[in-house]
């Protein structure tokens, strides 16, 4: 049976972009890879809404290994907030525990997201340098209204760093326009590409006087690495994941070819159309309606373990909750990367046979309906 991955990372991918990263014998001094590494920083710089004030990083690694090396950008004198909103802004705490580095946390109830407004008011009560969150929050699928957040925060902070791990790739993102010191994501996620690559966009005025506790995750030791691939010469620190990045360069021409906006709107509508078709079955999507990401859903239903086991017998791979708070009370559906609505019509076909086959008393046909009505209204 040929299965369908709408896990939440790794996300749905092409086997045009899987087959570039096992090309024949490619290294990462071989000019293939050194025009794929220079397409992709050019690239991951646009995705993001970045200018040439902004540096792009390909590392080696996952989003959390971006999260450790973007603290070496954060000044050391005066606190960090973290706004977190689930599971992984609340990642931060361990990371800035091992910098020793001091801060303070704001935190959002499952389905909520901190309040732009709380934010600014806990900057202006105290010591704060930096302000940390996350764009959109995989444990819940709750997106943060990034842009209000940055102009309540900006005049209030050295340093503003947004995880964007989950919202790259599927979400309108201006870091250059609201002032975002540093985005962060991985290769995985909504750039549909093979896991093993952190990915950074940085501006360059922070990247002069960094505090980074070691070698490799210090991003000052990346920087002239990074300029050197950006002229699509070898810029050697580290082996790079030669294949993860010369699949990130075809999904970068892949989003060149379809338009940065048209890829940002059928993310934003596939998504509209698979939470409206599940609300319409009787399930409840747990971020609030003006929080829904273009690229996570979380759904909160009984026996909802029995869900996700039932739909991969049946061919889709969702995830399991993992928020702490309602661990066993809700899936998780990734749509982002290579998402279509005939995904969107897969999963709500099976997410309803897998609820009845658990016991859930669900409306049978009323989420492809739903669906369809979204997707005439958006011209799909």
């Amino acid at each position: 049976m040929l299965r369908k991955l709408m896990h939440v990372g790794p996300s749905m991918t092409s086997y045009e972009v899987q087959l570039e990263g096992v090309r024949e014998n490619v290294g990462f001094a071989s000019p293939e890879f050194l025009e794929a590494m220079r397409n992709s920083l050019e690239g991951l710089r646009i995705v993001v809404g970045a200018d040439n004030s902004y540096l792009p990083f390909i590392l080696p690694g996952s989003g959390t290994v971006a999260m450790e090396s973007v603290t070496s950008i954060l000044p050391r004198k005066g606190k960090v907030l973290v706004a977190s909103n689930g599971v992984f802004g609340n990642r931060w705490k361990p990371i800035l525990d091992a910098h020793r580095m001091e801060y303070e946390v704001l935190e959002a109830e499952p389905g909520k997201s901190v309040d732009p407004a709380s934010i600014k008011d806990k900057l202006s009560s105290g010591n704060f340098a930096s302000l940390v969150f996350t764009h959109v929050e995989t444990s819940t699928g709750v997106r943060a209204d990034i842009e209000e957040i940055c102009r309540k925060a900006r005049p209030l902070v050295d340093r503003i760093v947004v995880d964007g791990v989950a919202s790259v790739g599927g979400e309108t993102l201006k870091v250059k326009e609201w002032g975002i010191d540093a985005i962060i994501t991985a290769s995985q996620k909504g750039l549909a590409s093979p896991p093993g690559a952190a990915l950074l966009v940085v501006a360059k005025d922070s990247l002069n006087n960094t505090a980074g506790d070691g070698y490799f995750f210090d991003l000052k030791n990346w920087v002239e690495p990074m300029n050197t691939y950006l002229k699509g010469e070898n810029g050697y620190l580290s082996t790079e994941p030669v294949g993860v990045v010369m699949a990130l360069s075809h999904v970068f021409n892949d989003i060149r070819a379809e338009g940065l906006e048209n890829t940002i709107k059928r993310h934003r509508v596939f998504s509209e159309a698979l939470n409206e078709g599940l609300e319409e079955i009787g399930l409840k999507v747990l971020a609030d309606r003006e929080h829904w990401s273009n690229t996570v859903t979380a759904v909160v239903a009984e026996r909802s373990d029995d869900i996700v086991k039932f739909a991969l017998s049946m061919g889709i791979e969702f995830a399991t909750g993992v928020h702490p708070k309602l661990k066993g009370k809700y899936f998780r559906i990734g749509h982002m990367g290579y998402f279509n609505y005939y995904d969107v019509f897969s999963a709500l076909s099976v997410i309803e046979r897998s609820a009845l086959r658990a016991g859930i008393n669900i409306k049978l046909g009323s989420g492809l309906t739903r669906a369809q009505e979204i997707l005439i209204k958006n011209g799909v």
